[in-house]
């Protein structure tokens, strides 16, 4: 049997690198290397142009390079090396290969309280539901420590494109953020950079697609890019228990970052349509997004409208001086209860909604901070994280890196599967 290392090199091509994704900010590949006298490994190399009149606005692999040297968390990914091609006038950044993300977790029908996603009643598993909470929540907690650090105002780092596929899991359980090609330096050092900031003159094409935040939607060029973070965690959070649906590769623009469907009230937490059956070839669950993305930044304002109510003078004061806010008149709606979204919730989920909602406010200033979420009430009791991330956090009598003799990485085994 042949090693792993000898299937790894065994899959590479004879350049030596496997395309991951091809797009028009960026080629990111994977290739089987060593930096600096390490130990061989997977390792992932992100190129771009920085020929600015060839790069994709605001996408700036410069100011990417510059943010990740300076940032040290064990939740946020680190630069192994880099390398500037003077002729082809491309930079290339070289960081860890990380296979999963959220995405493959929120694909998995054994992450929802409920077992046998085949019946037409899904029975609630309580072992399965404390599982999934354990899980949901030391992932949620990572996430939040890492843009807690982000947001510091040492650093007054944002991400702003906070989504499933950008937040990444090790085999042990521990967060990764990666994607920093459109984050933005509050501290204003944009020296060299592609496509420099100002204060007052912010960029809107931002974040992707149902994880936006509202004021991102009607033009807004000075707005708190770090309550845009916290916009897109809700949506995050929230998606952990929206319905699973299971989907063809012939569904119309099948994305698996972005899943066609968005969270529709009363939806039973397996959702298969008439044409689908489960164990059908070609086949996958997809976990609903909250907010619908795939119909423009109008049809995404009013996805979010129908679930979060019509903004009013009194639900978001300042919604009116929004550039865009007095171009389309949107039919007004009250607020829905979240609940009636989210069939896959725990049995007792007050505290969730209620964290939820905290991060789904509309003035940006209302919207709960990293740092203040992460002693938030859901956070009571211990926190399961894995070893190397508890030990940082031995200072918080809440981090463990077991429960019931079980480490975070085996409650994850059989969902990343």
């Amino acid at each position: 049997m042949a090693s792993d290392s000898e299937d790894a090199e065994n899959d590479l091509t004879d350049d030596g690198y496997q395309l991951i994704e091809e797009g028009p900010a960026s080629t990111v590949s994977r290739t089987w290397s060593a930096f600096e006298g390490r130990e061989l490994q997977w390792i992932v190399a992100k190129s771009a142009t920085i020929r600015k009149k060839f790069s994709k606005e605001p996408h700036d692999i410069i100011k990417e390079l510059r943010i990740l040297s300076k940032l040290s968390h064990i939740n946020i990914i680190s630069v192994l090396s880099h390398f500037k091609d003077t002729t082809a006038l491309v930079l290339t950044i070289y960081v860890p290969y990380i296979p999963s993300s959220l995405v493959q977790l929120f694909a998995s029908p054994f992450f929802s309280p409920f077992a046998s996603p085949s019946s037409l009643d899904p029975v609630s598993d309580p072992t399965q539901e404390a599982k999934m909470t354990v899980i949901a929540k030391s992932i949620v907690f990572q996430i939040l420590r890492a843009l807690a650090y982000l947001h510091d105002p040492a650093r007054r780092i944002a991400h702003r494109d906070i989504k499933p596929a950008n937040i990444l899991l090790t085999r042990e359980g521990r967060v990764v953020l990666i994607d920093f090609g459109v984050a933005c330096d509050g501290l204003g050092d944009s020296e060299g950079d592609l496509w420099p900031e100002d204060p007052g003159r912010m960029y809107f094409e931002v974040s992707t697609g149902a994880y936006r935040a509202p004021e991102l939607l009607f033009g807004t060029r000075a707005y708190d890019a770090a309550a845009i973070d916290m916009w897109s965690v809700g949506t995050v959070l929230a998606e952990m228990f929206s319905a699973l649906r299971l989907c063809s590769g012939d569904d119309d623009g099948y994305d698996e970052e972005e899943p066609v469907y968005s969270a529709q009230a009363g939806d039973r937490p397996f959702v298969v349509p008439p044409r689908l059956r489960v164990g059908q070839p070609e086949t996958q669950w997809c976990r609903d997004t909250l907010f619908n993305g795939r119909r423009g930044e109008i049809g995404l304002a009013w996805s979010i409208f129908k679930i979060r109510g019509t903004p009013t003078d009194e639900t978001w004061p300042t919604f009116r001086e929004l550039p865009g806010a007095s171009s389309v008149d949107f039919v007004v709606v009250p607020k829905a209860p979240l609940v009636s979204f989210l069939p896959n919730l725990p049995s007792d989920s007050a505290t969730l909604l209620d964290l939820i909602e905290n991060f789904l406010a509309y003035p940006p200033t209302e919207r709960l901070s990293a740092y203040d979420a992460l002693n938030h009430a859901w956070f009571n009791g211990p926190i399961l994280l894995p070893r190397a991330s508890s030990d940082e956090g031995t200072r918080d009598e809440r981090i463990v890196s077991e429960l019931e003799n079980q480490g975070l990485g085996d409650l994850l085994g059989r969902l990343l599967a």
